[in-house]
């Protein structure tokens, strides 16, 4: 039973990626223009690989003694490579098709976390709207109220001017948003797979302590920083490999020379030979030495990489945790207030006060207001954090932003 539970789980969340519009939308991202030209290098050098040829030179030379063409001589002389240095050269090439590897998967990385940007900018845009639009409508409420009471006398049209210049104020910003949105959406326009409105207002976005779980794993040792520069490291200890099997080549050449004999036309003087390199221990000196200073580096480089990471993914953990116990502490603070009990009518001996009752839904927007710009943080925090450790592109892809992480 309890693998039919699972089994039903997983189809479930499966099913949610294929219906999820914001998986569908990242989904599409994975085909950018800069993804596609990455697959493209990387599929011509799978195509084209640089491999060592058996043969290294040929050569054909010629020579005329004193002038005099009968006394032409004719010398081919033919390298080959080494085999050593062959499976080498081949290795190396494995090492350049994980980089090409890597450099498809790092143009993915960056096109997904634009991907993420793009659609909770929207989000939150929608959200902030909503509020706005709320508060207009609270505003003209205030406004028909003093209207009938009267209130237009003394201290009285004071209110009535406030509660004016915040419906003026609270229309600017909506006005805002929406060009805000319209520029938001323009870059997005050519994707069939952009969501809509209602999809994102209805979208069951992940939670904050579901954001925890999330980045309560990983240590940042796959990012894709890391791996680009673990990589140059493997080629160029590869490069030293190739480089010390050419040192190592045997046989140098192998020669066939011919000439002819202008004393005596019948004789004809043909000869074999070849060369042998001779092993010494300080040749190629000083491209071994360059190799390993290139070596040196690149391990420093990625000591160095992975202690940042660490470390910027720790603040980044601490932040976030900051900015939920600050989340948690304006909700506890509106829920105990006096305004929330009186909007939600809990003190009956004031439901017959409409004044106060508009007092306090504006008070309520106020503090829904804090608490998206704080959601905001949190979630910009939350994709700097998948981006860092390298979450967002690690295979399988995963929507991060939903309630149950599906693959896309």
């Amino acid at each position: 039973m309890p693998i039919l539970v699972g089994l039903f789980c997983l189809c479930g969340v499966d099913l949610v990626g294929q219906d999820d519009p914001v998986s569908r939308f990242l989904a599409a991202q994975t085909r950018a223009p800069e993804v596609v030209m990455a697959e493209e290098a990387a599929g011509f050098l799978a195509a084209h690989p640089p491999t060592m040829s058996w043969i290294d030179k040929l050569e054909f030379r010629t020579e005329t003694g004193s002038f005099d063409l009968r006394q032409q001589e004719y010398l081919f002389r033919l390298s080959p490579s080494s085999l050593r240095a062959r499976n080498r050269q081949a290795d190396l090439v494995g090492v350049m098709n994980g980089q090409y590897a890597l450099q498809t998967r790092a143009a993915i990385h960056e096109a997904l976390k634009a991907g993420y940007e793009r659609i909770l900018d929207l989000a939150m845009v929608d959200r902030e709207m909503e509020l706005v639009r709320q508060a207009l409508e609270i505003d003209q409420q205030h406004l028909a109220v003093l209207g009938q009471m009267g209130q237009v006398d003394g201290a009285d049209l004071k209110d009535l001017l406030q509660v004016e210049e915040d419906r003026q104020q609270h229309l600017s910003r909506f006005n805002a948003l929406q060009v805000t949105r319209q520029l938001l959406e323009r870059p997005l326009m050519p994707s069939v797979f952009m969501p809509t409105v209602d999809e994102l207002k209805s979208y069951h976005w992940i939670s904050a302590d579901q954001m925890v779980e999330v980045m309560s794993t990983g240590v940042g040792v796959a990012t894709p920083r890391l791996l680009e520069a673990q990589n140059e490291l493997d080629a160029v200890i590869m490069e030293q490999r190739v480089e010390k099997a050419e040192r190592q080549k045997v046989l140098d050449f192998v020669q066939s020379r011919y000439q002819q004999d202008p004393k005596d036309p019948f004789r004809e003087e043909f000869s074999i030979s070849m060369g042998v390199n001779i092993p010494y221990a300080k040749a190629g000196n000083v491209k071994r030495q360059e190799l390993a200073l290139e070596q040196l580096e690149s391990e420093q480089k990625i000591a160095n990489i992975h202690r940042q990471t660490i470390q910027q993914l720790n603040d980044l953990r601490l932040e976030f945790e900051l900015l939920r116990q600050q989340k948690q502490k304006q909700e506890d603070q509106w829920a105990n207030s006096f305004l929330q009990k009186m909007e939600s009518g809990a003190l009956p001996g004031l439901s017959a006060e409409p004044l106060l009752i508009l007092e306090a839904k504006k008070a309520r927007l106020k503090s829904d207001m804090r608490i998206l710009e704080i959601e905001k943080k949190l979630f910009e925090v939350y994709v700097n954090w998948l981006d860092l450790s390298g979450q967002l592109s690690e295979p399988p892809l995963v929507n991060y932003l939903h309630t149950l992480r599906p693959a896309f």
